[in-house]
């Protein structure tokens, strides 16, 4: 039989696709595989893999289904009628489901949700027993459990019959008459025991295992930590209950990455991907953070207004204001980027505060200076080659502007260091989430304050009154 190259064809998919010939897909689909149809979907746009779907044979709909990404499978999903999306996500392990409906539009998310309950109501007790926030939700219950005394034949017989489906098995879960975790074997580590031994005599009862109510973030640490290929989830009675692998576990990280990166940049968190979400939730996520920050940008004009009376005498220090405070949010944005990643890796503690305050103190104390010379420099520069005035016709001496905006620059990227660094560990000592301060919101309370040093220096050096 002549070899399919699924890429080769994509051009007459697409064709077909285009102008709907249903005969045409019908002869290219012939020979197809499961992974001749992922490959082709997955060369396709969203649009067309969606109408492409429906050539797959009904029999190999849910293998290809279950083999494609999340992005595809949303898609795929919004195109069928809701009776129909059931039949496909029946077979879904629950792990996958949990993350596919995470991923889904809230309103189609329920209302799948709501079929699963009549048409597989085990599959929907699995997801609605633990919250997202726990592992619990996105465990496996699809594992090998062996007893203590059977032998290495009798579990080598069992794996040959067991059927072909579902994860691949890595590791033997050894338990009790109560299904009580007793231990853990790698395959690697069963093929070195004697046929006819049983396993306890390779049981030691050290194996690292998750609760089912353990957080998200913690087992992805221990995950990190062990350099785990899966890891068992128990209840409270350590009866084991499920399995989480490395692929759930990248997954979840990959989610949560996502989180803290929309969060700092002032985003509510967008569950669905940007392309499949809709204008009014792209109003909705997005509107409520942009307020928050025009408020507090208001604060900015106020403060102005507290200082009108120095901008009078000196005008010159307004031209300025752009320069110093985008400096002081910008060096505040870096900080809390360090620290709340640290913060996530386990690097540091909130026993760390005062080592993390002497670091940025320093530190901002060398960026400023640096940024001081530079200031410096063109100040300088543009005074002595005639392209600007800054002295208000004489009124202040060149060297005087320079020392003011110098100072100014000084104070405020220290001060968006500090900030920017101690912020998040006040945040996290309250059991928050310190991605919650996004930097442009960071950087409005840098703006604010960064004020009152720029115009408090230039009070005392320009003897403003």
């Amino acid at each position: 039989m002549k070899t399919v190259d699924p890429y080769a064809l994509v051009g007459d998919v697409r064709s077909a696709v285009a102008t709907d010939d249903r005969a045409a897909l019908a002869r290219i689909t012939r020979t197809y595989k499961v992974g001749d149809y992922v490959e082709t979907i997955e060369s396709l746009t969203r649009q067309e893999a969606a109408a492409f779907f429906q050539a797959v044979e009904p029999e190999a709909r849910s293998d290809v289904f279950g083999a494609i990404s999340y992005v595809y499978q949303n898609y795929i999903l919004r195109s069928l009628p809701v009776e129909q999306s059931i039949e496909l996500l029946k077979d879904v392990p629950e792990q996958d489901l949990a993350k596919l409906l995470h991923k889904m539009p809230r309103t189609r998310a329920l209302q799948i949700e709501e079929q699963l309950r009549r048409v597989a109501p085990e599959v929907s007790r699995h997801l609605e027993q633990y919250e997202p926030e726990q592992i619990g939700h996105w465990m496996s219950v699809d594992y090998f459990t062996a007893g203590a005394e059977e032998s290495v034949r009798a579990i080598y017989h069992r794996l040959r019959s067991r059927e072909a489906y579902g994860q691949p098995v890595v590791s033997v879960y050894i338990v009790d008459e109560t299904h009580r975790l007793i231990d853990r074997l790698d395959l690697d580590e069963l093929v070195r025991i004697d046929l006819d031994a049983p396993l306890s005599e390779a049981v030691d009862r050290q194996v690292t295992r998750l609760k089912v109510d353990d957080s998200v973030e913690a087992a992805v640490h221990r995950f990190q930590v062990r350099d785990a290929i899966e890891m068992p989830v128990v209840d409270a009675g350590d009866r084991l209950v499920g399995v989480i692998r490395a692929d759930d576990i990248v997954h979840l990280s990959q989610d949560a990455f996502s989180d803290t990166l929309q969060k700092m940049g002032g985003v509510a968190s967008f569950d669905t991907p940007y392309m499949m979400s809709s204008i009014w939730e792209q109003v909705r996520k997005r509107g409520g953070w942009l307020a928050i920050l025009f408020v507090g940008e208001m604060l900015t004009a106020t403060a102005l207004t507290y200082y009108e009376a120095e901008l009078d005498q000196a005008v010159v220090l307004a031209l300025f204001l752009p320069l110093i405070l985008s400096s002081g949010g910008n060096s505040g944005s870096q900080s809390s980027t360090l620290i709340i990643r640290a913060l996530a890796l386990k690097e540091c503690t909130l026993g760390d505060w005062f080592r993390i305050f002497r670091r940025e103190l320093v530190t901002g104390l060398i960026l400023g200076a640096m940024l001081c010379a530079v200031a410096t420099a063109r100040i300088t520069l543009w005074d002595t080659m005639g392209w600007a005035d800054y002295t208000e016709h004489g009124k202040f001496s060149p060297e005087l502007i320079t020392f003011t905006v110098a100072i100014g620059v000084l104070g405020i990227v220290t001060w968006g260091n500090l900030v920017g660094s101690l912020l998040p560990l006040g945040i996290r000592a309250v059991r928050l989430d310190p991605a919650v301060i996004s930097a442009p919101l960071l950087a409005t309370f840098v703006d604010v304050t960064g004020l009152i040093i720029y115009f408090t220096a230039a009070h005392y050096i320009l003897s403003l009154h």
